[in-house]
């Protein structure tokens, strides 16, 4: 979705192109910073713990985010929005992959790290424009985008709860 905003702001919200671009080159400086820092936290107060906070306060803020969005649209509330989504993901994404990696064996731990990564990245990343514009389409909702990643956010949570019952188990 992060990729999508320039498109989103000039379709949706018929902002100039510079402010979804401005927007996603913030959200991007965010990403590269701060994603470390919460990989370094996640090792301190736990995998699980990090990546189901950013899933819940995505599931709960997604939507009234692109209501205020779609209601104000300017560049400051798309910044706004776009910087607490980049905080989001990087909470997410700092364990992400120790996660993915504790869940491979050894022998087959970077074929399968790379495999189900890419194959994630490649279903989820590759094909949200084309689902999230057909969405936006199909419905006449431009509210459309904030349904698909709560539905993401929801997907996530059960993943990351299989994930957690699992580890717990072999301790």
């Amino acid at each position: 979705m992060i990729l999508y905003m320039p498109t989103y702001a000039v379709k949706q919200l018929h902002l100039p192109a510079s402010t979804g671009f401005a927007s996603t080159v913030v959200t991007g400086m965010i990403l590269m910073l701060f994603t470390p820092l919460m990989g370094h936290l996640a090792d301190r107060y736990g995998r699980s713990r990090m990546m189901v906070v950013s899933a819940l306060v995505t599931l709960l803020t997604i939507y009234p985010c692109f209501a205020w969005l779609l209601a104000s649209p300017s560049l400051t509330v798309l910044m706004t929005i776009m910087v607490l989504a980049g905080a989001l993901k990087a909470i997410y994404f700092g364990p992400l992959a120790a996660v993915l990696s504790s869940l491979f064996p050894t022998h087959i731990r970077s074929t399968g790290l790379g495999f189900s990564y890419n194959i994630g990245v490649m279903v989820f990343g590759g094909f949200t424009p084309w689902l999230v514009t057909a969405m936006i389409g199909v419905t006449h909702d431009p509210l459309a985008p904030a349904f698909y990643l709560m539905a993401c956010a929801v997907l996530s949570l059960g993943c990351i709860a299989v994930y957690h019952f699992k580890l717990v188990k072999h301790i």
